[in-house]
């Protein structure tokens, strides 16, 4: 099989060779791509290389800043040969470089052109069979074969039918029923015991049956300076039976919350226990009136504060909570915060990415570090992790595998924990005790 190889030079100026080895081969600047180049022109996934044989077929996966190829834009996707180049958003140039020489190409053609003649020797020989005359107990197909087999064929029709039309209504049937109960779900999913599962499902069910569901906090009424009460599109809403436990009520604002903060995870949450280990930070912030205070200057800074967070591909509301976090406990001015934390946060973004909740955290557990210059320190211990540990790259890319193995500080683990609690608490302040309206951007 003939060998493909990726040419680059990388962010330190030194040139590379990657041989692709996989049938899918994803180049992007997230650390979990098979090609992870940390350039801010690249998207998280910007384009993917697909073999089928000795083929090999390039496309763009919906880049922000495209792909070209060979100079001409890769609208579709386009087989590669040996010498194209590959512009990735003009943030990365890749040359095509394959092992086929003369020789292979020569061998190549002498073995096809005797592998057509040895075709066409038994093409001849089964010709040959089936134009043979029929043997002496006789080769003519009776007449009734034409009309018995017709039958037969639709009667298997009617019912393989029968059994497709069974099957398909009780799976519609279960669906139905598991989409109408209350649940919680993951992108760790995988990762939680049955177990907790059914203990979550039950108390969820029986905070819905005593209680009757309030308006979820997408139908509230919109506020001012660019915070709106509308709803995101990329998240899942979150009915909040009333009555809830403490535990519950952080489980249910914590899921809003860090929907929000992420690119693409509309099913995030926080486990039982997750959401215990959260509750005495949330303690510690709730009737806070200096927190209430903090919150009502980030919403009348919230047109600002959105506008600078686009101009970085960061949301809107992980740059307030994440100034909201670093004032914490004193009263501060939360738009010069945001505007000091934006491009640290911009940096370790490229290099640990925010499609899921789990990256945002990690991003806030290395702001430290990406503030001292090391925006790389985090990213590396991750890869190598993924070495030294069998569990899969979702489980230990979060903050709870992190601190629970001491490969983050305390101090790492606790600024996490109070954005992650202050961000819980701006999605319902009042039931907080926090003197303030919710916090949530368009």
């Amino acid at each position: 099989m003939t060998e493909f190889w990726l040419k680059y030079t990388d962010e330190n100026g030194d040139p590379q060779r990657v041989l692709i080895e996989k049938e899918k081969f994803v180049i992007g600047r997230h650390s979990e791509n098979d090609l992870s180049v940390p350039n801010g022109k690249l998207s998280r996934q910007h384009v993917k290389i697909e073999r089928f044989g000795d083929v090999y077929i390039v496309s763009d996966c919906g880049s922000s800043n495209g792909t070209e190829l060979n100079e001409q834009n890769l609208t579709e996707p386009q087989a590669l040969k040996n010498g194209d180049v590959l512009n990735l958003g003009g943030g990365l140039e890749i040359e095509i470089e394959t092992d086929s020489g003369a020789d292979k190409q020569s061998a190549s053609e002498t073995g096809g052109a005797d592998s057509a003649n040895q075709t066409g020797a038994n093409a001849a020989a089964i010709g040959a069979t089936n134009s043979a005359p029929p043997n002496n107990s006789g080769g003519a197909i009776p007449t009734s074969f034409f009309i018995i087999a017709p039958i037969f064929g639709l009667t298997v029709l009617i019912f393989l039918g029968g059994i497709f039309y069974v099957f398909s209504n009780s799976e519609t049937t279960e669906t139905t029923r598991k989409e109408n109960d209350f649940v919680y779900s993951s992108e760790a999913d995988d990762e939680e015991s049955a177990e907790k599962n059914a203990e979550k499902n039950a108390r969820a069910n029986e905070n819905s049956n005593s209680a009757t569901p309030k308006k979820t906090e997408d139908n509230r009424n919109a506020s001012n300076s660019g915070v709106k009460n509308s709803p995101e599109p990329e998240t899942s809403p979150i009915a909040a039976p009333k009555n809830q436990t403490d535990t519950a009520k952080i489980e249910t604002n914590s899921a809003s919350f860090l929907r929000r903060i992420a690119q693409n995870d509309p099913q995030a949450f926080l486990t039982t226990e997750q959401a215990r280990i959260l509750a005495p930070k949330i303690k510690q912030f709730g009737n806070s009136a200096a927190l209430a205070e903090n919150i009502k200057a980030a919403k009348s800074s919230g047109a600002q504060i959105a506008q600078m967070a686009a101009a970085k591909n960061l949301k809107p509301q992980f740059l307030t909570v994440a100034a909201l976090a670093k004032i914490g406990s004193n009263r501060g001015n939360v738009l010069q915060t945001a505007q000091a934390m934006t491009e640290t946060l911009e940096k370790l973004d490229t290099q640990l990415g925010s499609e899921f909740a789990s990256d945002s955290l990690l991003v806030i557990a290395a702001y430290d570090q990406g503030a001292a210059g090391e925006f790389l320190k985090m990213r590396n211990m991750l890869q190598q992790l993924s070495n030294d540990f069998p569990e899969s790259s979702r489980t230990i890319r979060s903050i709870w595998f992190l601190h629970k193995n001491g490969k983050i500080s305390d101090a790492q683990f606790d600024f996490a924990l109070r954005f992650l609690a202050i961000g819980t608490i701006t999605q319902n302040p009042k039931e907080f005790g926090v003197n303030a309206e919710e916090l949530k951007f368009n």
